[in-house]
């Protein structure tokens, strides 16, 4: 079957994205190294996410090659409208997968930097549950949208469905509330943050970059309106599209945040200043007082304190690093009449 130039751009489009994916997916395992920060539930579930991604892909091109997806159903022999059927089932199968798993490796991330919340804690937990129970729901659906299933792409046989379309509808509807959900659930803590307010436009942004997450989301319900049962192999081409732009899109931007920590910001404090900045500008919250033992108190002005993107602030000395406040203290007290050198002292910020 020849594929169209319209066929063509949509396997390009969505097969660079996922490229990109890719990219974002290695970049985001570089940065765990990079950091030595180990790999944590949110990693797993972002390649688990990625692998899925794959299929989708690959899927797509079936679809379009051998199952017809963008023809005009009168274009196509029997044999071919059973492969745009069996594929299209498959594609419902990996994406209602796909989804779930990818919205709980954002919240699992967010649980992994904001962990001493005990409040926020309850709450991305609470969202993790509803995410997990209703995914298993809508792909449970997805079995059974056809009694028995082999009705979904054989018409020659009797079967019982539901409309596919108000399915289709609904389980994206909560899609959308729950990419705003993800969207704005970090945020309040991040305005408590004691920073400079340019610190907490930056972390906003990044995070804010899954806005297009939404945007996705809720224009694929417009083209799902636009699948006409009487000719569904050409016109489910734009929800074909949005349906794989969505989930890459998203890992995309489930990666940034992690990817920010290879390209740190520096910010260089007075001379005249004895100690570095109160940790509080750059660790601590009205919800995060529980990482105020990551800092020494009583800071000496010949270290150079470092902000790792792990969230743990360590001192360095010109021998190496010190590890611990043992450490510290038995290096302060080895100095020479008590002479101290004073140097600048920098911070490097990032996220993991």
């Amino acid at each position: 079957m020849a594929i169209s130039e319209r066929e063509w751009k949509m396997i390009i489009i969505v097969s660079v994205l996922v490229g990109l994916a890719t990219i974002s997916a290695i970049l985001r395992l570089f940065a765990r190294y990079k950091l030595r920060v180990k790999i944590e539930a949110d990693d797993y579930l972002c390649f688990t996410a990625l692998f899925l991604l794959y299929g989708m892909l690959i899927q797509l091109i079936l679809w379009v090659a051998i199952g017809g997806n963008g023809t005009h159903i009168k274009y196509l022999s029997p044999e071919t409208l059973l492969t745009f059927g069996k594929i299209f089932i498959a594609n419902q199968f990996t994406y209602f997968a796909l989804v779930p798993i990818l919205k709980i490796s954002f919240i699992s991330f967010y649980r992994r930097i904001f962990f001493t919340s005990h409040r926020f804690n309850v709450i991305s937990c609470t969202f993790i549950w509803i995410i997990g129970i209703w995914g298993a729901g809508i792909f449970l659906i997805c079995a059974l949208q056809c009694r028995p299933l082999r009705g979904y792409w054989d018409k020659s046989i009797e079967a019982h469905c539901i409309n596919g379309n108000v399915f289709f509808i609904v389980n994206q509807g909560f899609n959308v509330v729950m990419d705003f959900v993800i969207l704005v659930l970090p945020l309040p803590i991040i305005f408590n943050l004691k920073r400079a307010w340019q610190d907490k436009l930056a972390l906003t942004g990044i995070f804010a970059l899954g806005g297009f997450v939404c945007f996705a989301s809720i224009y694929r319900i417009v083209v799902l309106f636009y699948i006409d049962p009487a000719d569904p192999t050409h016109t489910v081409y734009r929800a074909t599209l949005w349906t794989h732009i969505e989930p890459s899109v998203g890992l995309i931007c489930s990666c940034l945040p992690t990817i920010r920590g290879l390209f740190p910001a520096y910010r260089w404090h007075s001379r005249s200043s004895p100690y570095p900045p109160d940790h509080n500008d750059y660790i601590n919250s009205s919800s995060n007082r529980g990482a105020e033992h990551l800092v020494p108190s009583d800071l000496s002005k010949n270290s150079v304190y470092i902000m790792m993107e792990d969230g743990v602030v360590k001192p360095e000395q010109d021998h190496g690093w010190v590890e611990d406040r043992h450490d510290i203290e038995e290096n302060e007290g080895s100095r020479e009449g008590g002479i101290v050198r004073r140097t600048d002292t920098k911070v490097v910020q990032g996220l993991v």
